[in-house]
């Protein structure tokens, strides 16, 4: 069913999306416990076809050799690599100020979606560019801590289905903005522009919050919570 859910975005000529799909398939097959063999054999089964689609397309072997050496072309190729690299660099500890992004403006494609963690490194410098990342590793503590503290089958496979995309696709668009990765064109979780992108991802909160309730000791802790806080107020209800 993976399989064919990948291949049909494949099809429609998505390598981004269908590499962060694969790392959830592997990402569940490793949860779920199967076999060393079986997530080993996926594992190859899956860089083979990556490999595959990569060497047929000419603009994807171009991202991969400019991804072995991205400042050999920052007139074509390189363009948005190039750029990206000077965005983060221009920043400083402390950034140019929110809105002051020069990069933004004409030199940087796709500031706005694949490259939004480039305009805030320059616009908020690396401490900005830190606390981004404190908070995404935040959402996947909790999402593992959501996982493994719920007894329901459905909860923790969902739950950790949930953080293991979100961070998959997470790692894919920063590799691909510091020059860790090849660019593949995948947005960054809750901040990149686009609805289509982004209400997929709310949904995927909100169920991560619907599971939390589950949690041992969340319900007693809520229901602390709506306790009135003085006491004249609760016999005043009584």
């Amino acid at each position: 069913v993976c399989g064919l859910v990948i291949a049909l975005v494949v099809g429609q000529h998505d390598l981004g999306t269908a590499l962060v799909l694969m790392a959830v398939m592997i990402g569940m097959i490793w949860i779920v416990g199967a076999p060393t063999r079986l997530f080993v054999a996926t594992i190859v089964v899956v860089g083979a076809i990556a490999a595959y689609f990569v060497t047929t397309a000419q603009h994807r072997m171009d991202r991969l050799l400019n991804f072995t050496n991205p400042l050999a072309d920052p007139g074509g190729i390189g363009w948005q690599a190039y750029h990206s690299f000077y965005a983060l660099s221009t920043g400083g500890w402390w950034g140019v100020g929110i809105g002051n992004s020069r990069q933004k403006w004409g030199n940087l494609p796709e500031a706005h979606t694949d490259f939004i963690f480039s305009v805030i490194g320059e616009e908020l410098g690396l401490i900005g560019s830190l606390t981004v990342l404190a908070l995404f590793l935040m959402l996947a503590y909790v999402g593992v801590r959501i996982a493994t503290r719920n007894s329901d089958p459905f909860v923790r496979y969902a739950a950790a289905g949930i953080t293991v995309w979100l961070m998959a696709q997470t790692l894919v668009n920063l590799g691909a903005v510091i020059g860790l990765l090849p660019i593949v064109g995948i947005p960054l979780p809750l901040l990149s522009y686009g609805g289509s992108a982004l209400l997929p991802t709310l949904i995927a909160i909100g169920m991560l919050l619907s599971f939390a309730k589950a949690e041992p000791g969340a319900q007693a802790a809520l229901k602390e919570t709506r306790r009135p806080r003085f006491g004249w107020m609760s016999s005043w209800r009584t």
